[in-house]
């Protein structure tokens, strides 16, 4: 089982997503382990890739994948062009 709600910061677009203010996943005990390992997985990618990661999906990630769920995914941090 997972869902995640979110509020937004404010009405802003980066990349199609909205950047959220705070959100909270709500998980089953094994999905939760299964998501640590996901994070793990995407935290190695980004070492090992480097400046050139982009972003991996919970859905590619995960075995065990229930269509119901949202789309996570982990991405590299994205500088907003308006902050510079």
């Amino acid at each position: 089982m997972m869902k995640i709600y979110g509020e937004a910061a404010e009405v802003q677009k980066h990349m199609d997503f909205m950047e959220m203010s705070s959100i909270a996943i709500s998980l089953s005990p094994e999905a939760m382990e299964t998501f640590a390992s996901f994070v793990m997985h995407a935290a190695s990618e980004m070492k090992r890739i480097g400046p050139g990661y982009d972003h991996v999906h919970f859905m590619d990630f995960c075995k065990d994948w229930d269509p119901a769920w949202p789309d996570i995914q982990l991405t590299q941090v994205y500088e907003d062009p308006q902050d510079s």
